[in-house]
């Protein structure tokens, strides 16, 4: 078995982890920068280049895409999946949750409870969306961003306007969301891996912040959750098509909530907090995802192939 992680990066904590316990596995694993791959299609082709040379067939993808290169990540995911190679995560899944607001809508329109959430363009209609999300504070969110980017807590309508226009200004759309005061500066983390939540671990912001993200100084605890969260978390990740992500919820006093469903997760701060190998069960993940691909007997892969000579 060939196993390929798409990253920028193979320094980051993450992408280490992974191939330490990859390695421990006695798996074969390579990492490939997307913006180092090139898609060739035509008539009769259909192909990935990397760094000039023809890509080596792989077995397993685990998909790594930053913010910064969402849309060329996904086409090279994209192209991997028409050529057969089996994905942790598809581009669509990825797609899914990458744009916060397209996110949200997906949750919004299967039942999931979220933070009233507002789009809109043109100053007139501030006073209105702040209305609609309980007035100030309110939390502007950028329409893509991972790791707590782009994430503002308001604090009057003023302010708000005044950020809003400057937003625009820059031609960046935002969104506006309800702030859950009982849950300030803090939220849960739920790290869904197939049909079950592996990790999972409660986030206070450092003081003075009221983003609880790990890398933004959060300080992360180990917690047990209710069987109802882990089944939201679990059937969120579903909805939106990954079988690896990071579920973020807060708690509201009337239930749960789901803010934000990440499809490239960090899993330094979960590991520390809980003391659990999360690296490990991905690998295993998509050890058992190529199984299960090769159960249905000739691979989708191998005609995939045959189409693209």
């Amino acid at each position: 078995m060939r196993l390929a992680i798409l990253s920028r990066n193979r320094q980051l904590h993450s992408i280490k982890r992974l191939l330490a316990e990859a390695k421990a596995l006695r798996i074969d694993t390579g990492v490939f920068d997307p913006l180092d791959c090139q898609i060739v299609v035509g008539k009769g082709v259909n192909e990935v280049f990397v760094r000039d040379r023809l890509a080596p067939e792989l077995d397993v993808i685990i998909p790594r895409i930053g913010a910064s290169i969402t849309d060329y990540g996904l086409a090279i995911v994209n192209q991997f999946e028409a050529r057969g190679v089996v994905l942790v995560n598809t581009a669509l899944g990825i797609a899914n949750s990458r744009d916060k607001l397209r996110c949200l809508q997906i949750l919004a329109d299967k039942g999931y409870d979220i933070p009233t959430t507002v789009l809109m363009r043109g100053s007139r209609s501030i006073r209105n969306a702040l209305r609609l999300v309980q007035g100030a504070p309110v939390v502007l969110k950028l329409i893509q961003g991972t790791q707590g980017v782009g994430v503002m807590l308001v604090e009057s309508p003023a302010s708000a306007e005044s950020v809003i226009d400057t937003m625009w200004g820059l031609g960046q759309d935002v969104i506006l969301q309800q702030y859950i005061t009982e849950s300030a500066g803090r939220d849960i983390r739920a790290f869904v891996i197939g049909d079950k939540v592996v990790a999972s671990m409660r986030r206070q912001a450092r003081e003075g912040e009221f983003r609880s993200n790990i890398h933004r100084g959060g300080e992360g605890t180990p917690a047990e959750l209710k069987e109802s969260y882990n089944k939201i978390a679990v059937s969120a990740a579903k909805t939106l098509g990954l079988s690896v992500a990071g579920v973020d919820m807060v708690e509201s006093i009337t239930g749960p909530k789901v803010i934000e469903v990440n499809s490239s997760p960090g899993f330094e701060g979960i590991e520390a907090a809980t003391g659990l190998n999360v690296a490990k069960q991905i690998i295993q993940h998509a050890i058992q995802l190529y199984r299960q691909s090769r159960r249905g007997g000739t691979r989708r892969r191998s005609r995939a192939r045959r189409r693209s000579r």
